[in-house]
């Protein structure tokens, strides 16, 4: 007895028998059949020998997008030419979506990204697990996204972040999409997210402020929050790029330090910051504070034995600005309080953006501080001087 083709058809693997009222034999004008070629409900499949998981050859259907039996014999073409070069999609069951999110977050294109974003990612991911359940991943539909958006803003999260965990999902459904574990992504809509309110830059009055109540409310690290403040302001470094700034980073001689050699920015790059006078200052003001058993340009006060990095100041950031009336203030807003001043002195964009580690020339720099020279326009405009003396009127006839 003939033994039964067996075909694999999506997660299935099953008797061609079972199939012989469903499927039939392609034909072309003239009738006639065309080998590895079959038809189901007006959708054309291509029919394959492939090598199996055991390394036994197994017929496999593949659907075609194809309108009419040319589409599908060029289809056909495309299709053996995939599994002569080892293209075609895998067979068996569609990974489970906890261990694709394991395959996703290690694959080279993400292990490229900032241990940050990638930590961010995975505990979006993880939201997406706890939610949906550990289905495989051609299961997830527009449903589950938007019964997850709705739970999500049930619990008082803003919608902006709502959509921040659905970038998380987007990208892992398009690595699916990329390995053919899922034919078309479902609907991903943003959810529609208020304008932000355009944040207020600091004045100098105002850090003064913040500066003289850190070192009453600090006695202990007052002096070294303070320090971290100034170098923030004269720098415009971002929080963490400056608490991973060893004294090695530090040219005194040359009068710059070196931005990003002991951890990626946030583009990945290393830049360097040329000295101002504040900047400077400030750095030779702690040099002289300096701990002989630390490297860092903040370290630790609890480091002990080991020479260790502050991690963070935010728990003295939210004690001082609550009691010096800022409580809108953050660490990035001194980014901005260096953006404004160079903008305010004249100094090109592309300067400034360089020294904030942009690489759009300073295109972004002209859009958020733009404004702030137009008092200074009228102020140069009058400062103005060509060095060629006036015309004199030309007397009336």
């Amino acid at each position: 007895m003939k033994r039964p083709e067996i075909l694999e058809q999506g997660n299935d693997t099953v008797s061609a028998d079972a199939h012989r009222y469903t499927f039939s034999a392609a034909r072309d004008s003239r009738n006639r059949k065309v080998p590895g070629l079959s038809v189901r409900n007006g959708r054309y499949y291509a029919c394959l020998w492939v090598e199996g998981p055991g390394g036994k050859k197994t017929a496999r259907r593949f659907p075609l997008e194809a309108s009419n039996i040319t589409e599908a014999k060029e289809q056909l073409e495309i299709k053996r030419n995939d599994r002569r070069e080892d293209k075609l999609p895998t067979s068996g069951r569609k990974p489970m979506l906890a261990d694709y999110i394991e395959t996703y977050l290690e694959s080279a294109t993400r292990q490229k990204r900032r241990q940050n974003t990638r930590d961010k990612d995975r505990a979006a991911l993880l939201r997406w697990l706890a939610h949906i359940g550990n289905v495989t991943v051609n299961r997830i539909t527009t449903k589950h996204i938007a019964s997850y958006q709705d739970k999500r803003l049930g619990d008082d999260v803003t919608a902006r972040t709502v959509n921040l965990d659905l970038i998380s999902l987007r990208g892992l459904l398009k690595r699916a999409l990329k390995d053919e574990h899922i034919r078309a992504l479902p609907k991903l809509d943003d959810l529609d997210v208020e304008p932000r309110q355009k944040r207020r830059l600091l004045t100098p009055d105002e850090f003064q402020r913040l500066l003289t109540t850190a070192m009453k409310e600090l006695p202990k690290s007052g002096q070294q929050f303070t320090d971290y403040l100034r170098f923030l302001a004269f720098s415009g470094c971002r929080e963490q790029e400056a608490l991973c700034l060893k004294w090695a980073d530090v040219d005194f001689a040359a009068r710059k330090i070196t931005i990003g050699r002991n951890a990626p920015t946030k583009n990945g790059m290393e830049r360097t910051l040329e000295f101002n006078p504040k900047l400077e200052g400030v750095l030779r003001e702690m040099s002289t504070r300096r701990p002989p058993d630390s490297e860092w340009l903040f370290p630790s006060p609890q480091r002990g034995q080991q020479d260790r990095r502050t991690l963070t100041f935010r728990n003295a950031l939210r004690a001082v600005r609550v009691r010096a009336g800022l409580e809108w203030f953050a660490f990035h807003d001194l980014r901005h309080y260096f953006a404004s001043v160079c903008v305010m002195h004249g100094l090109d964009y592309m300067t400034i953006a360089e020294w904030l580690g942009h690489k759009d020339g300073g295109i972004l720099v002209g859009k958020i501080y733009g404004h702030l020279l137009d008092a200074h326009r009228r102020s140069a405009a009058d400062r103005l001087q060509f060095g060629i003396a006036s015309v004199p009127a030309v007397a009336a006839v």
